[in-house]
């Protein structure tokens, strides 16, 4: 019999009982399960079905402006970006034209009037990627952070799903 099983592996075996606060008290020993869990499987997520859409808008807003007040001082960063994706994303691809996520987001504030600094500073950064006025290319984190960092700084990128690593580091080549 195992005792010091960790909690996870509890799965209803062995007895718990509270004897004060926060307090448990194991009377009987624990029993491993038969075989370890197994991990997760990788999901199969790719960002470019959700590309612009109201929550890149929100997390690239605030990414903008907390990169924008780093870079005031002159000591270098580092921005480490563990969920890369692919870094840009084209808004007429298979991925982005089947739910048009971006049309909710990004597409609301393409054309909108007197935005506030901050969200006009973000979008400025996605016209950037846009050269020719229309909203077709929608840069990712490490496309925006790469803009906005100064020499001295440094980019660290991450992507776990391996057709998205060799996008990123396709668009990441001359860089």
């Amino acid at each position: 019999k195992a005792t010091g099983v960790p909690s996870r592996w509890q799965g209803g075996h062995g007895r718990r009982d509270r004897i004060g606060p926060g307090l448990w008290d194991n009377r009987q020993p624990l029993r491993a399960p038969a075989r370890p869990p197994t991990p997760p499987s990788m999901l199969s997520y790719r960002h470019g079905f959700h590309a612009g859409n109201h929550a890149d808008v929100l997390k690239h807003v605030v990414l903008v402006a907390l990169i924008r007040l780093l870079t005031q001082k002159d000591k270098a960063l580092m921005v480490v970006d563990t969920h890369a994706g692919a870094g840009e994303y084209a808004l007429d691809s298979k991925f982005a034209a089947k739910h048009r996520e971006y049309a909710d987001g990004i597409g609301r504030l393409w054309t909108a009037p007197g935005l506030p600094s901050p969200i006009a500073d973000y979008v400025a950064l996605v016209r950037a990627s846009n050269p020719d006025g229309r909203l077709q290319v929608y840069p990712g984190s490490p496309r925006i952070a790469w803009a906005l960092l100064r020499p001295q700084d440094r980019l660290r990128l991450f992507e776990r799903h391996t057709t998205e690593q060799r996008v990123l580091a396709a668009h990441f080549a001359d860089a």
